[in-house]
């Protein structure tokens, strides 16, 4: 097993229905970057934990998701292995949004 760094890309795809049905507001995010460490075998296995663990977390934690205000594409930016401490570490769940 390695460690391995991932810069995720969310693209945040947003229903027409959104914006009149619930009002959301027209600086609404359209994506996001947030970095998150994995142990995997392989480099398809980790791009795997971590999509699954991104997308639950924002499921879990937004109404957007409860709404079926929007879809949620995931890409990988950036990955590489990192130091094994890394991914002892507790994950950072912040993310960078932009408009």
């Amino acid at each position: 097993m390695r460690c391995y760094r991932l810069i995720v890309h969310g693209v945040l795809d947003w229903a027409p229905d959104a914006i009149k049905k619930w009002e959301v507001t027209a600086s609404r995010p359209s994506g996001f970057y947030c970095t998150r460490h994995t142990f995997a075998r392989s480099v398809e296995d980790a791009t795997d934990k971590v999509f699954a663990d991104v997308r639950s977390y924002y499921e879990d934690t937004t109404d957007w998701f409860v709404h079926s205000l929007l879809r949620l594409r995931l890409e990988v930016d950036e990955i590489k292995p990192a130091p094994f401490y890394k991914g002892l570490m507790r994950d950072n769940l912040g993310a960078t949004f932009y408009p």
